[in-house]
């Protein structure tokens, strides 16, 4: 009967041990489970990481692609502006001044500026004080005008005679000299003659100086 007892006892005592190591076997596999459910998260996490980075990267780089050909066409077209321009033989600028005053000039008097300090292209003239287009093209012109006190002059800058610009030179009222330039942007043909002159409507009152100090002067240059 004893032997009986303890069979069993021994019997229970397995089947509690198998229970408990079962217990503890389902715990430590739901653990590894989680432990790599955790893993696989992050892992996808990092994934999509990854993949939005490289598509960030891939629209940076094809932004800067654009950038540098956008940047490369336009100094190609610079380049080859330049190149136009410095193969263009078609060179015109001068500078000239009068050495000496101009008295009372009367309405419509041409200004000559009789000492030339540039005349690339040889379109000034300093015996008539016109200038001749050489050739076709957009040309810059300014003209300076100083006047005596008390003084006021009426000056114009004219293409073939007709009146592009126009600039009063008023000291009448003042003791001292005036100072006043004009500036023209005009679209010469060949052959045009453009010139600066005494307004041909309005009376003049004083002197045109010009010296070492203050100078009358007339200069242009072609742009295109």
């Amino acid at each position: 009967m004893e032997s009986h007892v303890i069979l069993a006892s021994l019997v229970c005592f397995c089947l509690v041990s198998y229970v408990n190591c079962d217990e503890a076997a389902h715990q430590q596999s739901g653990d590894l489970i989680g432990r790599l459910m955790d893993t696989i998260q992050r892992l996808e996490s990092r994934v999509k990481e990854l993949e939005t980075s490289a598509i960030y990267g891939q629209k940076e780089r094809e932004d800067m692609r654009a950038r540098f050909e956008d940047l490369s066409e336009k100094c190609d077209t610079e380049h080859s502006g330049i190149a136009k321009r410095q193969g263009n033989s078609n060179h015109n600028a001068f500078y000239a001044y009068m050495s000496t005053n101009l008295q009372y000039p009367h309405p419509d008097r041409t200004f000559v500026f009789d000492t030339v300090r540039t005349n690339v292209g040889s379109g000034y003239s300093n015996s008539s004080g016109l200038f001749t287009a050489p050739h076709a093209g957009t040309f810059v012109f300014a003209w300076t005008v100083v006047v005596d006190a008390t003084s006021f002059v009426f000056s114009e800058l004219s293409v073939n005679n007709v009146a592009m610009g126009n600039v009063i030179s008023d000291s009448q009222e003042n003791n001292e000299y005036h100072t006043t330039t004009g500036m023209v942007v005009a679209q010469l043909s060949h052959g045009d003659v453009v010139k600066v002159r005494s307004n041909p409507k309005v009376t003049i009152h004083g002197s045109v100086l010009s010296s070492n100090t203050h100078r009358t002067s007339f200069s242009g240059f072609q742009l295109y």
